[in-house]
């Protein structure tokens, strides 16, 4: 499945189609030049593992020179995920029954094929439980397309805020968005961003850092194949369950596809540089454009008001 609303020939003619890849083109050429992208990176290790990190310096030297970008998955034979089961950590006294409630247990599956892996299930948006893979080194939420399309977070046209990716050798196209709330059994966490990506294994419909988990001390017990995750007293210093530096991290990428849209629709409004030649499909060319700027403002207005409401500092949504 592929990210793209753009080359769905079942249902689009051969002008929309063609339209909507030129559309694709003028936004990789002009995010690629850009210095207001946001930037993401991400490579598969040995075992065929999907990392994401937003430092440069956390992708293993090995995988930073010219390479392709990974491809997809063969099919594996997978034991089904089952809904977590949360029990109070082994070896709480039975006196000590608050600290218990606070520990909890969440079983995760320990294979793909022949990988090791966590993966765990979540429950999105209180409609749909899905296999996740957790990766310690993602700086967030990542989903698969076919995930987000059942979520309704993924749409069929440009309304969705297209924004890349860095790959091994070359950039990958992803779509922004914000999912609403996040179960892993009685945890929760409510305003998520999260970029979307195409499906990459059978096994697991996304990724998530541990991160999103920020209210929660995590560890991982191989032995009994569960994460261990312990409540954390609350702190002014992690308004809504995150850190200063999540809360920067979120609000600095949203606003530089603001500030980037606006600029690219002043360019385009004044005939300046590459967009002179543009003629019939000038209109076109505005509405793509429009509709990118409205998202992004969209997402951000999203994130203040949940920020606002936790308490976040106004310097941190800056």
């Amino acid at each position: 499945m592929t990210l793209l609303p753009t080359i769905d020939h079942k249902t689009r003619n051969s002008d929309t189609a063609t339209l909507l890849r030129y559309f694709f083109i003028l936004f990789v050429l002009l995010f690629v030049t850009s210095s207001a992208q946001a930037q993401m990176y991400r490579w598969k290790d040995s075992q065929g593992r999907l990392h994401f990190t937003d430092s440069l310096q956390q992708v293993p030297e090995q995988y930073r020179p010219k390479s392709t970008l990974p491809q997809p998955t063969e099919k594996l034979n997978i034991i089904p995920a089952t809904t977590p089961q949360l029990q109070p950590a082994t070896g709480a006294s039975q006196g000590a029954k608050e600290e218990a409630l606070q520990a909890l247990k969440i079983p995760y599956i320990d294979r793909e094929g022949s990988a090791d892996r966590v993966i765990v299930n979540i429950r999105f948006n209180n409609q749909v439980t899905a296999p996740v893979l957790v990766d310690t080194g993602s700086p967030g939420l990542i989903l698969g397309a076919s995930l987000a399309r059942e979520l309704g977070l993924l749409s069929n046209d440009t309304s969705n805020l297209l924004v890349l990716i860095s790959g091994i050798g070359g950039y990958t196209v992803a779509a922004r968005t914000i999912v609403d709330e996040l179960n892993v059994g009685p945890i929760k966490e409510r305003v998520i961003p999260a970029h979307i990506i195409e499906d990459s294994s059978d096994a697991y419909r996304g990724l998530i850092g541990m991160d999103i988990l920020a209210g929660y001390s995590v560890t991982i017990d191989t032995v009994n194949k569960c994460l261990v995750a312990t409540k954390q007293p609350p702190s002014s210093q992690r308004p809504g369950g995150h850190e200063r530096r999540w809360w920067q991290r979120n609000f600095r990428q949203i606003l530089s596809y603001v500030s980037f849209w606006e600029e690219q629709i002043d360019r385009l409004d004044s005939g300046d540089g590459s967009y002179s030649r543009l003629n019939s499909q000038f209109k076109n060319v505005k509405q793509f454009m429009n509709d990118q700027l409205s998202e992004s403002q969209r997402l951000y207005q999203r994130l203040d008001r949940h920020a606002r409401s936790q308490g976040v500092p106004r310097h941190w949504r800056k």
